[in-house]
């Protein structure tokens, strides 16, 4: 089975867009089943009564059904915008882990997310474990790449091997970067509202079995809740079938091409298969018994329940054995059987995990920085820049990396990160991380420091995201506190060079959207005629960077803007400030995936005019693409 590569991250982006047309289409056949079984019932109950049917009641029926129905999708709907996919993780019993744990299973399921995470160029999703759940099975939920939330059930971090804990990552990983969380979401909220009916209908059944016990009294009270609640149900039941119907339609397709990404991502098809081996097995599974799981049973890696489902027609998964064979033809559809003795897990060691994973398959080139290479693997995952990702964060000094596990000592490296070369500036900014933060906080960024200088720029990308991953952790005062101080430690000498101003955009991308400071961002604009002026001011600034000759400059500015189909003067050196080129930025963000592609290729096409990409400018670029939401591949 070959993965799509015709289609782009933009590309999967729209077409995930496009697919919530769809829910509605689905959503509204529901809506008209209900209705059509409301008139049904209504009109046997007359008959049965002997009594003319009244247009009014059936109105009224059918009003207070639709009504529980939409309620339902909407409130459920502004829930999960709220909340996001931590709400879902914590909704089905997920305890968040912590980036300092001392589990060694747990460490190996961080270090496997953070791997991959660094190579694809995303923010590290934040990581929850199921606890209760000793089965098989993983899920992604939120709403874009930059809010990512990684769940994974007990089991699977007890039970499978590193490589086949990466298949499953990275299986969870094609979700994220396809785009088909958000539509998994927005999912939830219609299938919420379509099980309503069955819902109030268990309430009535529970209800009558409260009551019964109370006397004779109570006996017709708990006789016409119980018929109410059998009515109920049998009219939900419409809405359950639609809604099994609905997640089953749009789920299905969906795990085929994870599954192939997920091959494609590690060149590894035995990770995958032997996760899937697994779930097969007699005693192992992939169920979920949380009451809350079958509303979600479409974000998870595998089926989470066994019930009937009517052949392939309601099965939100396919066949354990067809999803093998489309890997390995060669599967005879025999399982394994596991003995479940749930040892204690080996200790993690990378080089010789390392050594045996590349058995798999021959170690790839890196990716290098040129305009072609970095467009065509956006919102890719590949093996070489998996290796990559994991020997710059092996490459991090003990100290540092002890301190980037825990939410209070990451402040200091985050702080450490922003401290200037220069001793005068440098005091000046101890002193205000004593003042706007704490005397702890600045005798540990003074004594990260001098470990900090040894790395270079491009090792310090990785830890930045690292860290950040970390500072989720915090409360929303500890980030309010820590944001002021990183703002003082900036602007405590003139101007914002351009890895301060990366590290800013980073923040802005992800905490700031975590701790409710910064909206999702949406898509506000879909023609280039809106946005024309914020594209002038950021091509203008790209092509003064890293030239001395103004020609030059004006060169990569008319081909960017030619890549584009647009005309016009760039603007003058002394227009082109950092604080227009990031109020740019920030409307380009809000523009549809389409016209997104389009900016960023002319970003491209001006940084690669002279035929090399400096540092400066791959450093311009990663910053453009942090503050667009855009995953590039890491720039070697």
């Amino acid at each position: 089975m070959e993965y799509n590569r015709h289609m782009d991250f933009f590309q999967h982006q729209a077409k995930a867009k496009s697919r919530t047309f769809l829910l509605v289409i689905l959503y509204c056949l529901g809506l008209l089943g209900l209705t059509a079984v409301i008139v049904a019932v209504t009109l046997l109950a007359c008959l049965f009564a002997n009594v003319e049917p009244n247009p009014e009641i059936m109105f009224i029926c059918i009003g207070s059904i639709l009504g529980i129905v939409i309620t339902g999708t909407l409130c459920k709907t502004a829930q999960i915008s709220t909340n996001g996919g931590r709400g879902v993780a914590e909704s089905l019993g997920g305890r968040q882990v912590a980036a300092s744990t001392d589990n060694l299973a747990e460490r190996q399921l961080h270090n496997v997310v953070e791997e991959m995470a660094l190579a694809a160029g995303v923010p590290v999703p934040t990581l929850y474990i199921l606890d209760k759940e000793r089965s098989i099975n993983a899920f992604a939920a939120g709403f874009s790449p930059n809010a990512a939330v990684i769940g994974v059930n007990r089991g699977t971090v007890d039970l499978l091997s590193r490589d086949e804990l990466q298949g499953v990552i990275a299986h969870e990983f094609s979700h994220i970067l396809n785009g088909d969380m958000r539509m998994n979401m927005r999912l939830i909220g219609i299938l919420f509202g379509l099980q309503q009916i069955t819902l109030h209908g268990y309430y009535c059944l529970r209800f009558a079995r409260f009551i019964a016990p109370g006397g004779v009294i109570n006996l017709p009270i708990a006789f016409a809740a119980a018929t109410l609640g059998l009515v109920l149900i049998s009219i939900g039941y419409i809405g359950v079938f639609f809604s099994a119907v609905i997640q089953a339609g749009i789920s299905r397709q969906r795990e085929y091409l994870a599954d192939a990404s997920a091959v494609q991502f590690t060149r590894n098809p035995g990770g995958i298969i032997g996760a899937l081996k697994k779930i097969g097995a007699p005693n192992i599974g992939s169920n979920v018994h949380h009451p809350r799981a079958a509303e979600a049973t479409h974000l998870f890696f595998g089926n989470t329940c066994g019930l009937f489902s009517l052949g392939e027609l309601l099965a939100t998964h396919p066949d354990l054995t067809t999803r093998i064979k489309r890997i390995d033809a060669r599967f005879d559809g025999r399982f394994p059987h596991i003995v479940d003795t749930r040892p204690k897990p080996k200790v993690y060691v990378h080089k010789s995990k390392t050594a045996n994973f590349l058995k798999h398959q021959p170690l790839q080139q890196p990716t290098t920085a040129s305009k072609q290479s970095v467009m065509e693997h956006i919102g890719e995952l590949n093996i070489a820049n998996v290796l990559t990702a994991r020997a710059l964060l092996d490459a991090i000094p003990q100290d540092i990396s002890f301190a980037s596990d825990n939410p209070l000592t990451a402040q200091a490296v985050f702080f450490a990160l922003l401290l200037d070369a220069d001793e005068e500036v440098r005091n000046r900014q101890y002193n205000q991380i004593q003042f706007a933060g704490s005397e702890f906080l600045m005798k540990e960024s003074r004594r990260l420091y001098p470990q900090m200088r040894l790395l270079s720029e491009c090792e310090r990308i990785p830890l930045a995201q690292s860290v950040l991953a970390t500072l989720r952790e915090m409360t929303a005062p500890q980030y309010r506190k820590f944001s002021r101080v990183l703002e003082l430690l900036i602007s405590a000498d003139p101007g914002t060079n351009l890895f301060e101003y990366t590290i800013k955009a980073m923040l802005h991308r992800d905490l700031d959207i975590h701790f409710g400071l910064a909206k999702q961002l949406c898509v506000r604009h879909t023609a280039l005629s809106s946005v024309r002026l914020p594209v002038v001011a950021v091509l203008s600034y790209l092509a003064y960077a890293g030239r001395a000759d103004q020609a030059n400059s004006r060169g990569a500015y008319v081909s960017a803007m030619r890549e584009l189909g647009l005309s016009g003067e760039m603007l003058l050196p002394t227009e082109v400030t950092a604080h227009r080129f990031d109020k740019s930025l920030r409307v380009l963000s809000e523009t549809s995936p389409a016209l997104k592609r389009r900016i960023f290729m002319a970003c491209m096409t001006c940084v690669s005019h002279d035929g090399q990409i400096t540092l400066r400018e791959a450093g311009l670029i990663r910053a453009i693409a942090a503050m667009l939401a855009i995953p590039i591949p890491m720039l070697a």
